[in-house]
């Protein structure tokens, strides 16, 4: 009777290493890449960020994002709000029901968990419209605060005066 040798294995398992270690692509050094990394940005400047804003489509409000440069998170979004669905937006089916050419609300946000919104003369009474402008502003100063977009109270100030309207948002 022959004695049976275990070689099969151990040479499956060194063919495997071979092959990996010798795949053919040489060392080609070291190539440039651009500018080092420059730290903090400097005093009086902002670092890009994203505010979202919230637009209609069939299934409700969709929340888009849109980056900005600046301190004053919730007032770039309502500006960025007021300008529609940017041409890949629309191509996705999502709408605005604030009227074109309106002129952008203004937002206050002092402490966490409220935004006061300026309305400006002849803005819409649309409810989706202003449910658009209430999630904008409450996802914005959520950011802004770090506090939940269904946690933050809105308060909604019309030009004709009156008590403000508190709302929170309620995406459907």
């Amino acid at each position: 009777m022959k004695p049976r040798t275990t070689c099969g294995p151990l040479l499956a398992l060194a063919l495997c290493l071979a092959s990996l270690t010798a795949c053919g692509v040489a060392d080609t050094g070291p190539t440039q890449a651009g500018s080092p990394a420059s730290g903090l940005p400097g005093q009086g400047t902002h670092p890009a960020g994203a505010v979202h804003m919230y637009f209609s489509s069939r299934l409700g409000l969709e929340r888009v994002s849109r980056l900005y440069h600046g301190p004053d998170a919730p007032q770039a979004a309502l500006d960025r709000l007021v300008s529609g669905p940017d041409p890949a937006e629309r191509t996705r089916g999502l709408i605005s029901f604030i009227p074109p050419g309106v002129p952008a609300p203004a937002a206050v946000t002092k402490k966490p968990g409220t935004a006061d919104v300026y309305l400006p003369p002849g803005w819409t009474t649309n409810p989706t419209a202003l449910r658009q402008l209430v999630c904008t502003v409450a996802d914005a100063a959520g950011l802004t605060h770090r506090t939940r977009l269904e946690d933050t109270r809105v308060k909604l100030h019309r030009p004709e005066g009156g008590e403000p309207t508190t709302t929170t948002c309620a995406r459907s």
